[in-house]
């Protein structure tokens, strides 16, 4: 190490007063901006019946046994370390809708923490909190931290797969190979899209480290039962992928603006901080304004892990250009990487003008509190049966006619759209004898219908998306009231998403379709 060296480890250099003031105004900002989104997260998680995929996770979970839990599993085409987080909590706090979201605000609240209080070399401290702070803020997030999904379990995992896999490049020893390997194979047991960066993290290790990595091989291990699991699962995955029952649609390159915002927030958000860096870098050169170098700091494997990330992204979303595959969730296991690249940017930006921290973290609390306000008022998720449920129990049904009209249901066993159907039945202890109906998108389904819902103490829920290719609806028009006057029904959802509730004794009581 030279003098030079030795000097500037010994006595880090003074640092302006204007900048300590900006670097300081940052972390008061992220902080706050941490704990503002925490309160968020839990308002947000109570406020709104459950939706479709909410109602499986509730179903899944439910299941009385372990044989029960690992079938429906089994059958459904989700990874299972977030299904089996849920059935252990259900046993000690129950299935409310506020119980099922609450683990998802809890894990959102949990990921900008660990990035808050981690050790990342390479990063200032206002640099670290801002990261910490655009996870925190962003907006995808806050949304999913009010779904009963495994999204925020993913995001708190693969957080602290970015923070390890940094770790390990700089300093490759078999704990740290543990720890990434450990996070890793969590994150592909929560979301099979996981694998993706895994793998590529996985081989730029063995690249970058070479011996060292070798040495590292019986962390490896960890990796085995999610493999076990994976190729177990492998079938029932095939089933889900075959284009036949595809209800995504290709992506197209008009969405392409759209999919490219995803990972920071919103279009608007990312423009901003783009002009942001644009103002932040000509103003610094333009007032030859540059803050004293701090010591050298090793951001190398930071960057390495933003640039994985994005080939890994853009890896999902060219697929999603060849097979109707992609939604924007999938881009979830590479949001926090990609934020730690926004957070690199801005801590090359402050050297030249201080307040960058303090601005890109304003700019993106500014574009969530009129979101928040917006979802506060209205956000409501209008694919859910919970209030027509709750309606059709006034008539006390003994049996429930459950139609979930999608093209994937016909891959689907007949006691998983049974457990989905009776959910919320089973949930107030009025347990019903669901029978489920599965629709061809070319068959009239309406005297299919009807025909299925004779009886006075039967009812129907038939819940559909005429978005969605495959659908029955997408053709058929809901008339069953016509074809059985004794049918008295109310559609609970609106627009291209409908849940046609009916009852023989009126307990839905609104006019006829």
């Amino acid at each position: 190490m030279s003098e030079d060296e030795i000097a500037t480890t010994a006595r880090p250099p003074a640092r302006t007063r204007a900048g300590e003031l900006a670097t300081g105004a940052a972390a008061v900002l992220a902080a706050l901006a941490i704990a503002a989104s925490s309160l968020l997260r839990l308002v947000i998680a109570g406020r709104q019946p459950l939706w479709l995929d909410e109602t499986w996770t509730g179903a899944i979970a439910a299941q009385t046994s372990l044989g029960a839990f690992w079938r429906q599993v089994y059958l459904d085409v989700n990874a299972p370390f977030y299904y089996l987080v849920m059935h252990l909590w259900q046993g000690l706090f129950g299935l409310s809708d506020v119980s099922l979201r609450l683990p998802s605000a809890l894990f959102g609240a949990a990921a900008p923490l660990a990035i808050a209080f981690a050790e990342t070399p390479g990063l200032e401290r206002a640099a670290r909190l801002t990261w910490a702070a655009l996870l925190a803020l962003w907006i995808p997030g806050l949304w999913l931290s009010g779904d009963a999904r495994c999204y925020t379990l993913l995001i708190l995992l693969c957080t602290l797969q970015t923070l390890a896999f940094a770790r390990l490049l700089g300093r490759p020893d078999l704990r740290g190979a543990v720890l990434w390997c450990g996070v890793s194979a969590l994150a592909v047991l929560t979301h099979y899209h996981a694998v993706i960066p895994t793998a590529l993290e996985g081989l730029a290790y063995l690249a970058l480290a070479r011996g060292k990595a070798v040495r590292t091989w019986p962390a490896a291990l960890l990796f085995l039962p999610a493999a076990a699991w994976m190729a177990f699962h492998a079938p029932r995955i095939a089933a889900f992928a075959d284009p036949a029952i595809a209800w995504y649609r290709l992506l197209r390159i008009d969405r392409l603006g759209r999919v490219a915002a995803y990972p920071i927030g919103t279009p608007d958000l990312a423009l901003t901080l783009l002009a942001i860096g644009a103002v932040a870098l000509v103003l610094g050169y333009a007032l030859r304004n540059r803050r004293p170098a701090p010591p050298r700091r090793p951001t190398l494997p930071l960057w390495i892990a933003f640039g994985l990330a994005l080939l890994g992204a853009a890896i999902v979303v060219g697929l999603g250009f060849l097979r109707p595959s992609f939604t924007d969730r999938y881009l979830v296991p590479f949001v926090p990487a990609l934020l730690l690249g926004v957070a690199l940017a801005t801590q090359a930006l402050s050297r030249r003008l201080a307040l960058t921290y303090a601005v890109v973290v304003a700019a993106a609390a500014g574009f969530v509190v009129p979101w928040a306000w917006t979802e506060m008022r209205s956000g409501w998720r209008y694919y859910n049966w919970e209030q027509a449920s709750q309606d059709l129990m006034r008539g006390r049904p003994e049996r429930l006619v459950f139609v979930w009209d999608h093209p994937a249901s016909r891959i689907l066993e007949p006691d998983q759209l049974e457990a989905v159907g009776g959910f919320f039945f089973r949930r107030a202890g009025q347990p019903v004898a669901v029978r489920s109906v599965t629709l061809a998108a070319d068959v009239d389904p309406n005297p299919i219908l009807a025909a299925a819902a004779k009886g006075p103490r039967t009812a129907i829920i038939w819940a559909y998306d005429r978005g969605v290719l495959g659908a029955a609806a997408r053709r058929f028009v809901p008339r069953l009231s016509e074809l059985d006057p004794t049918l008295v029904c109310r559609n609970y959802a609106r627009g291209s998403v409908g849940v046609l509730a009916c009852d023989h004794l009126g307990s839905v009581k609104t006019t006829r379709p």
